[in-house]
């Protein structure tokens, strides 16, 4: 059973939200929050398997939020709800932590699924929203030189690749490899890297100026 916590500041979106949870027999609404600074006190007493996390509200963001509650060693992942219009507020959650990004006006069925994503420990990073989280990205973080840690020269390039925002089948392609190909190379990233999941993949990948032109190489 997935314990869910609910972060909004409007009661509607809250409402609409336990409206497409309601009947799954996996997810447990377990509370909601009208702001983010009644979080860290709803984790506590919840125990939520994830944050389900708006980023505008009135007087705590979704990313300080997620910056607060992330740096408890008990930390739930946070799910956050997003806009197209939300870049750099979205750029500072990830910074800040953030396991996945949806946008709210998502199909109820992608919702759930980013949900289960989160909570089975993989990130989720929008399609829709990818170009302009790495544009945010891009600006927010500065370069630094990248350790190898290992990679091969094709994980550099795979790595680079996600860091531009490509899915595995757009890997596959540019790299004229297999699907299954890029699945091996990803875990072999996070394995030599220490990362959890694709998000922090971009993450990594940005702050290390690896966004797409490695594959070139």
């Amino acid at each position: 059973m997935i314990r869910l916590l609910l972060v909004d500041d409007q009661q509607l979106v809250r409402a609409g939200l336990t409206r497409i949870f309601d009947g799954e027999p996996d997810v447990e609404i377990v509370g909601e929050c009208a702001d983010g600074d009644e979080v860290a006190r709803a984790v506590a007493r919840c125990a939520p398997d994830v944050v389900l996390m708006d980023v505008r509200m009135k007087r705590v963001d979704g990313a300080e939020a997620t910056r607060l509650l992330r740096s408890r060693t008990d930390a739930p992942p946070v799910l956050v709800l997003t806009m197209f219009d939300d870049p750099e507020v979205v750029a500072a959650a990830l910074a800040a932590g953030a396991a996945g990004f949806v946008l709210k006006d998502a199909p109820g069925e992608e919702i759930i699924q980013a949900t289960r994503a989160v909570a089975a420990g993989k990130g989720w990073l929008d399609p829709a929203i990818t170009p302009h989280v790495l544009r945010a990205c891009r600006t927010a973080f500065r370069p630094r030189p990248a350790p190898s840690g290992g990679l091969s020269d094709r994980e550099r390039q795979v790595l680079s690749l996600i860091g531009g925002g490509a899915t595995n089948p757009e890997i596959a392609a540019r790299l004229n490899i297999a699907e299954g190909t890029v699945k091996t190379h990803i875990g072999s990233i996070f394995t030599k890297l220490g990362l959890r999941d694709r998000t922090a993949a971009v993450i990594y990948a940005l702050r290390h100026g690896l966004t797409g032109d490695e594959a070139d190489a």
